[in-house]
């Protein structure tokens, strides 16, 4: 019993032992596939991250390149392309995290997120390239941008592949796994029960935890298709901007070829969107890619129309592709025949009318006509005031076009500060008079300034705040009138004492046709122009202007011109002796100082005095500072060419009819250059200079006929020949001829004319075309501008004076004309002329 029981003791204890064994060794088995099922696990799981991270990241870059197409649409404004790059830059950064255990995959990740930074900085550089305008580079950019997206899907292809491969292989360990459990539990069935139960509790999760990956990739898929009706939405959005776009939009293919037409297109062609879709884009634009700007566009029908083109590159799915939008010009072209038709018409059909009334009022109300009543005169000086102030709004109104259009003419030069302000007063005291007030004139000891402007528009600035001023001054009251100049500008300041401005009406003081509203205000008249056109002037002298409360009632307006640097005090001029009663005064302009000496004998020896110019800045200003009866020029001048200065100088009022004589060591080779435009040179003198040739030179300049001066007028307009010779009375004999035929009839027969005077616009041509005609008589006459529109600078520079119908007033024609045709005014001093007789 005992031995049995032993044995049965032993072999339930080895039973027991077998069975402890067993279950140790199930156990340890059990656990063994337990740690490899989650191991197994946690690999699939890692797998299906990894793939969840390169689709996303491939979803991230494809919605980039979305938003890059959609800003360059757009101009490069509101993209969100730095946002989307910003998620898919994290995401490649989990996806290095996630790969880390594999070098292959590492290096992988490593060489993807550096092609993804490569990417994103062709996309914003293409974004940057197209908001700034410069479509250049981008059709570069936009095909490397192609490419770079195509090498991150290869690659992100080949990480998928490979991750895909590694969950393959765990599948299949996971499925020997499971067989070998089977034969197991076979052979075991404590072990195999136990260890059954574990490996289907690790199937279970195994299975589970696939499925839940499947379900992540299915979501993925979803979400791709989303990002692609996203973008399909986005393409329909595009597509509602370019219909509703005004002007015609084409998108055209990398073959040339249109493969977009918005409605506008449509319209403008005359073709449905449908049928133009296809052709070559040289069938709607001949010029496409070889010209820019203005384009002649053809519709299928044959006719043309102007449009101006503006073409931007992107790159399609087949390539290169571009944008090509076309805006017709037809409406502008016809607003600017419009607007030239305008101008002429004012220019033409205005201003010579309104010259000859305003010039024949002048004349009757001067007295030509005899003594008038003062009932006739009263309505005489009213219908002249009016005439000035239409005459006043032609102009400005022109001159307004002019700066619209950018033609409006400088003539600058350098001129003193103090000079420009007194002449300005003195020009507009009868003006103010006319109001009861007057100017008082201020300036500072260190208001003597030189300023680089034109004389002409300057004055029509401080003209115009002179007389606001005194039309907006109490009456009795005083315009307060000064300069001060400091190292960087000279500022002209005009203050008034009326009641100021209103508030409301400051911002727009400076704008065309600004009036206040008040009848206070409206009664004083004007055209609300003339701040606007003071304004445009300022600002291109490089200056300012604008207006501030005086500190006791009434407004100050400013402006400033930049100042001149100043030279040094010449000698000659702090020591320039006193004229003589009676002789004649020459400019001897010579940088030589021994030439320049003497001349200034000769010119003693024959009556005259003289004043020498080293260079052309010094005779300038010897011109602006006093009067001279002829000038001596030499042609080669440290500062600028002599022919230069003469040319300014026929630019002056007081310089077209001065006589010049050209003493230079080159005057035959200037005498060619100048090619018959030289009207009024006495004589050229090559150096030595020749004594007698000198002489004979200025008993030439000072030359005068008994007679009156023959004026050849050649004018279509009946009114403006009696009133220029009216204006001229016994002064001067006037010759008509109504046309160019006329004209030429009368110069081919008689060519000792004084002065010609030649309106622009004739019936049968253009007057500018005598110009050339006259340079080649023998000896070509002064030639004076006379005309309803205004002079170009060319024109300037071959004729000896230019005058504009509307702006000349009686005095400034009969002073411009009788300058032009009279002798050298003073008669010789009896110590003079006997000199002059001599051998």
């Amino acid at each position: 019993m005992g031995s049995r029981y032993s044995n049965i003791r032993a072999a339930i204890l080895a039973g027991a032992a077998a069975l402890m064994l067993i279950l140790a060794g199930g156990g340890a088995t059990s656990w063994w596939v337990l740690d490899n099922g989650i191991t197994q696990r946690n690999m699939v799981s890692h797998t299906h991250a990894v793939i969840d991270t390169l689709l996303e990241t491939q979803v991230g870059v494809m919605e980039a390149v979305g938003e890059r197409n959609q800003a360059l649409t757009t101009g490069g404004q509101n993209s969100n392309l730095d946002t989307v790059l910003e998620l898919t830059r994290e995401l490649t950064t989990t996806l290095r995290r996630l790969v880390a255990d594999s070098p292959v995959q590492t290096r992988r990740a490593a060489k993807f997120e550096d092609a993804l930074d490569r990417l994103a900085l062709v996309l914003r550089n293409s974004v940057e390239e197209r908001r700034q305008g410069l479509p250049q580079d981008l059709t570069a950019l936009v095909r490397e941008a192609g490419q770079m997206r195509r090498q991150l899907k290869q690659m992100c292809d080949e990480m998928i592949e490979h991750e895909r491969a590694l969950l393959a292989a765990r599948k299949e360990q996971a499925g020997a796994t499971v067989g070998w459990l089977v034969w197991l539990f076979g052979a075991l069935l404590a072990f195999a029960l136990l260890s059954g139960g574990l490996g289907l509790l690790a199937l279970y999760r195994h299975l589970r935890g696939s499925a839940e990956r499947y379900e992540a990739l299915e979501r993925s898929q979803r979400e791709i298709e989303a990002a692609h009706a996203a973008l399909t939405a986005s393409q329909g959005r595009l597509r509602s901007i370019l219909d509703h776009a005004r002007d015609p939009i084409l998108l055209v293919d990398s073959r040339s070829e249109v493969a977009v037409a918005n409605a506008a297109a449509s319209q403008q062609f005359g073709l449905p969107a449908e049928d133009m879709v296809g052709r070559p884009i040289q069938d709607f634009v001949p010029a496409y890619g070889t010209r820019s700007g203005e384009v002649t566009a053809l519709r299928p029908d044959g006719t043309t129309f102007p449009a101006d083109i503006s073409v931007g590159s992107y790159a399609d799915a087949e390539g290169n592709a571009s944008v090509c939008v076309l805006r017709d010009v037809t409406e502008r072209r016809r607003l600017e025949q419009l607007k030239s038709e305008f101008v002429s018409t004012v220019s033409h059909e205005l201003r010579t009318p309104l010259t000859s009334i305003r010039a024949s009022l002048g004349l009757v109300v001067g007295g030509v006509a005899g003594e008038l009543s003062d009932e006739v005169r009263e309505l005489l000086e009213i219908a002249h005031n009016n005439s000035e102030r239409l005459v006043l709004l032609v102009n400005d109104i022109l001159d307004m076009e002019k700066i619209e259009s950018g033609r409006l003419e400088f003539r600058r030069e350098r001129q003193d500060a103090r000079r420009l302000l007194e002449q300005a007063v003195e020009a507009n005291r009868a003006y103010g008079a006319q109001f009861g007030v007057g100017f008082a004139l201020q300036v500072e000891e260190a208001g003597d300034a030189a300023v680089y402007a034109d004389a002409t528009r300057i004055q029509q600035v401080l003209a115009n705040l002179l007389s606001n001023a005194a039309k907006f001054s109490p009456q009795g009251g005083t315009v307060e009138v000064s300069l001060a100049s400091d190292a960087g500008s000279v500022t002209f300041c005009v203050r008034d004492h009326g009641k100021g401005i209103p508030p409301e009406f400051r911002d727009r003081i400076f704008q065309r046709f600004a009036q206040a509203d008040s009848s206070d205000v409206r009664q004083k008249g004007g055209t609300g122009l003339g701040l606007s056109i003071s304004k445009a002037i300022v600002e291109h002298h490089a200056g300012a202007i604008g207006f501030e409360d005086a500190a006791d009632g009434g407004t100050t307006f400013w402006f400033t011109l930049p100042r001149l640097a100043e030279r040094l005090t010449r000698l000659q001029a702090a020591e320039a002796p006193a004229t003589s009663q009676g002789r004649r005064r020459a400019l001897v302009v010579e940088d030589d100082a021994d030439v320049a000496l003497l001349l200034s004998r000769i010119l003693g020896q024959h009556g005259w005095d003289s004043e020498v110019a080293r260079n052309a800045a010094e005779a300038f200003e010897s011109l602006d500072r006093a009067h001279f009866d002829a000038m001596t020029l030499d042609l080669m001048l440290p500062d600028e060419d002599g022919l230069s200065l003469f040319r300014r100088l026929r630019q002056r009022p007081d310089g077209r009819a001065l006589p010049v004589i050209v003493i230079s060591a080159i005057a035959e080779r200037g005498k060619v250059q100048l090619n018959g435009d030289a009207v009024g040179v006495v004589d050229w003198l090559d150096k030595p200079i020749d004594q007698f040739r000198l002489r004979e030179a200025l008993r030439q300049a000072l030359h005068s006929s008994d007679r009156p001066a023959r004026i050849l007028h050649v004018e279509d307009d009946q009114d403006i020949l009696r009133v220029v010779s009216a204006v001229m009375g016994d002064e001067a004999e006037m010759i008509a001829a109504r046309s160019l035929t006329d004209a030429r009839t009368i110069l081919s027969r008689d060519q000792n004319f004084a002065l010609v005077i030649v309106d622009v616009g004739l019936p049968d041509g253009s007057g500018l075309d005598l110009l050339a005609e006259m340079r080649n008589l023998p000896k070509p006459p002064p030639v004076l501008i006379f005309s309803a529109s205004d002079y170009d600078p060319g024109t300037a520079r071959h004729v000896a004076a230019s005058l504009v119908k509307s702006r000349t007033a009686n005095q400034e024609l009969h002073n411009t004309i009788r300058h032009l045709i009279e002798s050298l005014p003073p008669t010789p001093a009896p110590e003079a002329a006997s000199r002059e007789n001599l051998p």
